[in-house]
């Protein structure tokens, strides 16, 4: 192809162009595969649950998300495909959320057609929303690990009084 490009420039200059854009295609699912191989171990890692999907099912699931410009009401969906929530606590419900946003947030925007990034910005403000919304619910409700720590320091707040109580 080098010495036909060469030779008759004008001829082969389709070829060349369909071979980047093969390129260009290539590069794009190699790097939607390591992106979604990166979400797998970081649900993992930092929720301790495991995705439903393998790499490249996954990878398939976000392409397939940016394509079709799923949108605000698809949000709860894209996450339910990759993980099972059902009997998660609120704190890793909101990780999950967190790190599925910023994983879409990552894919090359040439992903997304022109007219659909809108949508891809609806996406991406209804995964924020549910994360706020269970990182909301925490701060209503204590955890257990911090009613047992205010019980401490009033414990300990008392036993200070008594012993001041008697000094004094």
């Amino acid at each position: 192809m080098r010495s036909d490009l060469r030779g008759n420039p004008s001829r082969s200059m389709g070829r060349y162009w369909l071979m980047m854009a093969d390129n260009s295609a290539f590069t794009l699912v190699r790097s939607s595969i390591g992106i979604a191989e990166e979400l797998r171990n970081d649900l993992a890692e930092q929720t301790g649950l495991p995705a439903r999907l393998g790499r490249v099912e996954l990878a398939v699931l976000l392409l397939t998300a940016a394509e079709s410009g799923w949108g605000k009401g698809k949000a709860s969906q894209l996450v339910g495909q990759i993980l099972d929530l059902t009997g998660v606590s609120q704190q890793s419900r909101g990780h999950a959320y967190q790190l599925v946003r910023d994983t879409m947030a990552r894919l090359p925007l040439v992903l997304w057609q022109h007219e659909k990034l809108a949508a891809r910005r609806d996406l991406l403000d209804e995964l924020t929303r549910l994360f706020n919304q269970h990182q909301l619910d925490l701060a209503v409700h204590p955890s257990h690990a911090e009613l047992r720590e205010q019980d401490w320091r009033e414990t300990v707040a008392g036993l200070r009084k008594k012993e001041t109580r008697l000094r004094g």
